[in-house]
């Protein structure tokens, strides 16, 4: 009987003490937290995002991390319905002229400014041009500039100088063969950014799209001179056409396979995505190099303006915003996560994430050569452009385009229907 109640009692105690070591496990399993988060990109991007995640999760063992990631194509058509649904992740990377889009889906992040060290990373001028109603919707990973970028081993073949100007493009055309383009269309199979033209007709009037109060300031007569200018360089095969492009087998969000192949022998690119562009055509056996920011004969601006390009935001149901932003702090902010990044997002918009490339020399010579001259040539009057990077404009571009070059409109009418769609949106863009 005595060795019977000694048994019992210890199996009470390893039953008490078992129930205690899970409650243990449930309490600690209850304080883990698991976020997702999102991105586009290729493989480069895809590969070091997910490295600098584990890394996160090493320093942050309560917080698991989800990745969702896919190619540019559909990718805002999907972060639409995500956050109409409330079904967004807890940490989305946007363009920012998506931003006025989603501006009541997304969480004001100067409410978690500390968990972000926003004040320590970020000027406020960098910020400006992503709050909306006053509340800062998103945090920037780069600014963006897009100058011309040019193959130097094929104009050194032809014995052609880097353009400095929208006249030496024109003059390339003599010295390449038939198949050859002096320069890659503005537009990809379903990208359709007006951004050069942008630079462009702001070269030719000296104003920027719209006056301090948000009026448009080019008339109907301006679009018309710029797609003159525009439908000019398709006609004289400076640029092959939107229809040329189709047929050249673009997937959208990859380069064309004949800028590959150097057919296509200078483009205007994001600083975001000129690392990726130069390692592709370094494995083609091809050196990719600064043309600069072309002038225009009689221009009256430079027409270089600036903008951030890829930000992280919070949707406003994400449950777990403080994990969000401490993840966003860690992905902009911390060292390694930037030396395991290196370029693929830009050259960082933040002080520390700047700092940590500068100081192992991640940051390469043309990424710096194209910040440095974009310094020098930005005109501060069109400050208002970035404004007017939209979506909506964005599918209004690519579609006056293609029925422009596919002959189913002519300049005119092209002409009249950017300045309408300009017109609508003005009262959205301000």
């Amino acid at each position: 009987m005595y060795y019977k109640k000694i048994i019992k009692f210890a199996g009470i105690a390893i039953l008490s003490f078992s129930l205690a070591a899970c409650g243990k496990s449930s309490e600690s399993s209850a304080k883990t937290e698991e976020i997702r988060i999102s991105w586009w990109g290729g493989d480069a991007r895809n590969k070091v995002m997910q490295e600098a995640i584990t890394a996160f999760e090493k320093e942050n063992p309560t917080i698991k991390v989800k990745a969702e990631f896919s190619g540019y194509g559909g990718y805002q058509e999907k972060m639409t319905t995500q956050l109409s649904g409330g079904t967004a992740p807890d940490v989305i990377r946007l363009d920012s002229m998506w931003l006025n889009q989603y501006k009541n889906q997304l969480v004001d992040l100067e409410t978690l400014s500390k968990e972000l060290a926003i004040s320590t990373n970020f000027s406020e001028e960098s910020l400006i041009s992503l709050k909306y109603d006053d509340h800062l919707l998103g945090l920037p990973l780069s600014t963006n500039y897009r100058p011309l970028l040019y193959n130097k081993t094929v104009t050194d073949q032809f014995n052609i100088e880097a353009p400095q100007s929208w006249e030496d493009l024109i003059a390339m055309r003599e010295k390449l063969p038939d198949d050859y383009y002096p320069a890659a269309n503005f537009f990809g199979a379903k990208y359709g950014s007006p951004i050069v033209f942008f630079q462009i007709v702001a070269q030719q009037t000296g104003l920027p799209i719209s006056d301090e109060n948000g009026k448009l300031n080019y008339t109907e007569k301006d679009f018309l001179t710029l797609v003159n200018f525009y439908h000019q360089l398709v006609e004289q095969r400076i640029i092959p056409s939107k229809k040329d492009v189709d047929n050249a087998g673009t997937i959208d969000g990859a380069p064309a396979p004949a800028l590959l192949e150097g057919k296509w022998v200078t483009l205007f690119e994001f600083i975001a995505n000129v690392n990726t562009i130069k390692s592709q055509l370094e494995e083609q056996g091809f050196e990719l190099a600064l043309a600069g920011y072309p002038s225009m004969s009689n221009e009256k601006s430079t027409g270089v303006w600036t903008k951030p390009s890829m930000v992280y935001s919070i949707p406003t149901s994400s449950k777990h915003q403080k994990a969000a932003a401490k993840l966003i702090n860690y992905l902009m902010n911390d060292s390694e996560a930037n030396k395991i990044q290196k370029l693929e997002n830009g050259v960082p918009d933040s002080e520390s994430g700047k700092q940590a490339l500068e100081e192992s020399e991640l940051i390469t010579p043309l990424a710096t050569e194209i910040l440095v001259e974009g310094e020098k040539k930005v005109d501060t009057n069109l400050s208002t452009m970035y404004r007017w990077d939209t979506a909506k404009l964005n599918d209004a571009t690519l579609d006056i385009i293609t029925r422009l070059d596919y002959g189913k409109i002519d300049t005119k009418q092209a002409a009249k229907e950017f300045y309408q769609a300009f017109k609508e949106e003005e009262d959205s863009v301000n």
